[in-house]
C-alpha cells in the first residue's frame, strides 16, 4: 500500500515545477498544519498493527481459525490499496481536505461499527469483516493526501522536513500500536475497534478546522484519461525500480502482517503468553 501512496504522490506532482528554496514552515498556521497532519499517518498505522497481538484472543472469543482471523487484516488492506489512486485523482479536482476529512470519518465509523457488532451481535464475525472493509475504504483516502497537502502548502527545503515528520509519525505508530492494542484488549477484545472511532473523528474535525490548504487550481486539474496516462508514463519511466520496489514492498508487508500474525498465534499457543506480553514481544521488530 505504501507503493501506491508514492505513485499517487508522484503522479500528482509530476508536472509541477520546482519551487523556490525560500519559504517553508515560517508561519504558525503552517506549523499547525504539519502538526495536525502528523496525526493522520499515526492513526492509520493502527488500522492493522493494533490488532495483530489481539488476533489469538479474537480467535478464541469468536471460535474461528487463524486464517479467518487473518481476514480482519486482509479485508482492511485490500480496499485501502484500491481506493488510494482514485482518492488522489478526486483530491486534485475538489481539494485534499474535502476527501481526507470524510475518509477519516468513514475510517472511524468503520471501527465503531465493528465494536458495536461485537457488543450486540451474537456471532459478529461477518459483520466485523464488513466493518473492516468500510474502515479500509476510509483509510485509502488519508495518508497519501496528507503527504500531498504538505507538498502543496510547504515550500522550499522545509518540505522534505515536513514529509519526514509525517513518516516519523508513521514509524511511531508502528512502535506504539502493538502495545496499545494489547493494553486495550486487557479491557475487552473489541476495545481497539472503538478506539479507531474515538481517535479518527476528533482528528477529522481538527484537520478540517486547522489544516491550511492551497486553493484548487483549475488549470492543474487532470481528466481521468490524463491521470491514467500520466500514471502509465510514471510506470514506464521507472519500470525496473518499481518492479524491485513492489517486490521488496510485498516481502516487507508479508513479514509485517503475515508473519507477525503467525508469531502472535505461536506466542499464545506454544509459549502461553497473555495478550499484553504478546504486544511487548511483537513491538520489538519495529524499534
Amino acid at each position: 500500500m505504501g507503493i501506491m501512496k508514492w505513485l499517487t504522490f508522484h503522479v500528482e506532482h509530476k508536472e509541477m515545477s520546482d519551487v523556490s528554496s525560500r519559504g517553508g514552515m515560517q508561519s504558525l498556521k503552517e506549523f499547525k498544519t504539519v502538526a495536525i497532519l502528523c496525526t493522520v499517518p499515526f492513526i492509520m498505522v493502527l488500522g492493522n498493527s493494533m490488532l495483530i497481538p489481539v488476533l489469538p484472543t479474537i480467535q478464541h472469543q469468536l471460535s474461528i481459525g487463524a486464517s479467518q482471523a487473518g481476514l480482519l487484516i486482509t479485508m482492511f488492506s485490500i480496499p485501502a490499496g484500491l481506493v488510494i489512486p482514485f482518492a488522489g485523482l478526486l483530491s486534485d479536482r475538489i481539494g485534499r481536505k474535502p476527501i481526507m476529512v470524510p475518509a477519516l470519518i468513514v475510517y472511524g465509523i468503520g471501527g465503531l461499527l465493528a465494536g458495536l457488532a461485537a457488543v450486540f451481535i451474537e456471532k459478529p464475525f461477518y459483520f466485523l469483516l464488513a466493518a473492516r472493509v468500510i474502515q479500509g475504504i476510509g483509510a485509502g483516502g488519508t495518508y497519501q493526501l496528507a503527504m500531498a497537502l504538505v507538498g502543496d502548502v510547504i515550500q522550499g527545503s522545509d518540505r522534505a522536513q515536513a514529509l519526514g515528520l509525517l513518516e516519523a509519525s508513521n514509524g511511531l505508530g508502528k512502535v506504539i500500536s502493538p502495545l496499545a492494542g494489547a493494553a486495550l484488549a486487557l479491557i475487552t477484545w473489541y476495545t481497539p475497534f472503538f478506539v479507531y472511532g474515538v481517535l479518527a473523528l476528533p482528528i477529522a474535525i481538527a484537520v478540517w478546522l486547522i489544516a491550511k490548504e492551497a486553493p484548487v487550481k483549475k488549470e492543474q486539474q487532470q481528466s481521468l484519461r490524463e491521470y491514467f496516462q500520466s500514471f502509465a508514463e510514471v510506470m514506464r519511466e521507472n519500470a525496473a525500480v518499481l518492479a524491485m520496489t513492489f517486490l521488496s514492498g510485498a516481502i516487507v508487508l508479508f513479514a509485517l502482517f503475515g508473519m507477525l500474525s503467525y508469531f502472535s498465534d505461536i506466542l499464545e499457543k506454544r509459549f502461553g503468553l497473555e495478550v499484553f506480553q504478546r504486544g511487548m514481544v511483537l513491538a520489538i521488530p519495529v524499534f
